[in-house]
């Protein structure tokens, strides 16, 4: 039987183990997915050679610490220095490599394109980490100005505000409004990204990568604010089979 699994510190949120495990019943592969939980991504080479594991996504908080544990990385990962998933390589069962990728980018990619239009000239994207590094290279491949909000003001470069200056001018000029953050994410979702919501129209699309729950308080507001909205679930279900092709080469 293969063996895949999900790498991140807190997996309750993850709907990938459920999805892969479906598939694997439904086309009748011998496989099952697993979630590894660690307190320190100096502990992922452990799991692998421990057992022969197939295949591994990578989620928070991880994306882009464990680049320092891999071998090698593909183009794309490369570039925006983050991995949301890992091909491994054994040799009469010993692990003697580790290959980064990021299907982040191709899900988002996959995700978005229907609703983009030619209004979407400006986006604000909340966060700074591994996911915001796979979006911001999908919206520049379509020449879309990103500014970036953050609990540090210049995190990522001088298109970084903090979250309290976040007023109408931000909300009038920035039509796509994207949150990589886990604000909201399940057992959280209480948690609140704190914009004014009065100023956004029906021209605005607002995006939450978070898919559980389902509905977050940023997708609420934004909707009782007649905005566009758009949950993270398919671009879960893009990705997967993006990184279900790769360790299937």
């Amino acid at each position: 039987m293969q063996k895949f699994g999900l790498i991140g510190q807190k997996l309750n949120h993850s709907f990938s183990k459920s999805f892969f495990n479906k598939k694997f019943v439904d086309e009748n592969i011998n496989a099952k997915y697993y979630n590894f939980e660690i307190e320190n991504i100096s502990q992922l080479k452990n799991i692998f050679q421990k057992e022969v594991i197939s295949g591994m996504n990578v989620t928070i908080p991880y994306k882009e610490s464990v680049i320092g544990q891999l071998d090698s990385l593909d183009e794309i990962s490369n570039k925006i220095r983050a991995v949301n998933t890992i091909l491994p390589t054994y040799h009469n069962n010993k692990l003697i490599h580790l290959k980064g990728f990021n299907t982040d980018t191709y899900g988002f990619h996959q995700m978005i394109k229907p609703y983009l239009k030619s209004h979407h000239e400006k986006a604000l994207i909340f966060g700074t980490g591994g996911a915001s590094s796979a979006v911001s290279y999908v919206l520049k491949n379509y020449n879309i100005d990103i500014n970036y909000v953050s609990r540090t003001k210049h995190a990522k470069n001088d298109n970084t505000f903090s979250w309290s200056e976040i007023n109408k001018y931000f909300i009038d000029s920035h039509l796509l409004l994207i949150n990589t953050t886990p604000i909201g994410m399940f057992p959280n979702c209480n948690q609140e990204i704190k914009i004014p919501y009065n100023y956004l129209t029906q021209n605005h699309l607002v995006i939450d990568l978070i898919y559980n729950p389902i509905e977050t308080f940023f997708l609420k507001k934004a909707s009782e604010n007649n905005a566009k909205v758009l949950n993270g679930y398919p671009m879960l279900i893009n990705q997967a089979i993006k990184a279900w092709n790769i360790w299937n080469k």
